[in-house]
């Protein structure tokens, strides 16, 4: 059975976004056949968007450059720390599918990649849309998205906050060296060691967009008194993945250990 694109099952996304993600990569006709092809589609498409984003913000730092050239440095720093805040968001959501709070175990399935790959067409068409009104000036097709993403941004805050409480709790009890056990698949234990950098992983997630935003607001002509909220808003509103972080009630109960 293929498992359902989490952009068909979860999607949210305000129409004015949704019209330039689709405008700049189409949806793929082809039906695919199996898990391991549409995760192939998935990751190319995520691809694509990021080619897409790349270009818009050529084209935004052009305008940069005409207004305040010296700022453009600037920018390319922090597109850079960007890049690296996605790509490790995204993968501590995939992690959180696979790993199981109640039992402090880390397991794989055939699934694995699917949130990482919806992740980053979210945030890289976040980030390619926002450039693309940025290189244009036109700053008023930002409020009606603004405003339907604060309320999914608070509400994914809150879920991203819970589930670190309940992954220091397993931290908490975690042994010391890590076991494997017999299985289909490959599960085991997470050590201390483990969970601490797992959780210096999620840390950082949930940290980033507060300072991404405030560095990007730095470089606009003119940034209203909330544009650090706004921003980080949208950030953090492209990690809604509630499927990842309920994933402690989603695996079997783990054996008792001898």
């Amino acid at each position: 059975m293929l498992v359902l694109p989490l952009a068909v099952l979860l999607s949210a996304t305000p129409p004015s976004l949704e019209g330039w993600s689709r405008r700049a990569c189409p949806p793929p006709k082809q039906t695919p056949e199996s898990n391991v092809e549409l995760k192939v589609m998935e990751e190319q498409h995520a691809e694509c968007l990021r080619k897409a984003m790349e270009r818009a913000l050529g084209k935004a730092l052009l305008t940069l450059k005409k207004s305040r050239p010296a700022a453009v440095q600037q920018a390319v720093a922090l597109q850079a720390d960007y890049d690296r805040w996605v790509v490790e968001a995204c993968s501590t959501l995939e992690e959180a599918n696979w790993v199981d709070l109640t039992s402090g175990e880390r397991s794989m399935g055939t699934g694995y990649g699917f949130t990482m790959s919806e992740c980053r067409q979210r945030q890289y068409s976040w980030r390619g849309f926002y450039a693309d009104i940025w290189a244009r000036g036109h700053w008023s097709a930002l409020d009606a998205v603004f405003r339907a993403q604060g309320g999914p941004a608070e509400t994914t805050r809150q879920s991203l906050l819970d589930y670190r409480d309940r992954a220091r709790r397993s931290a908490a009890r975690a042994p010391a060296q890590a076991a494997v056990r017999a299985s289909a698949l490959p599960q085991r234990k997470l050590s201390r060691e483990d969970w601490k950098t797992y959780l210096e992983r999620l840390d950082r997630a949930i940290a980033g967009p507060e300072g991404l935003a405030r560095r990007q607001c730095a470089l606009l002509p003119t940034a209203p008194e909330d544009c650090t909220q706004r921003l980080a808003d949208s950030l953090v509103a492209q990690l809604d993945f509630p499927e990842a972080l309920r994933a402690s009630s989603r695996h079997p109960p783990a054996r008792s250990e001898p």
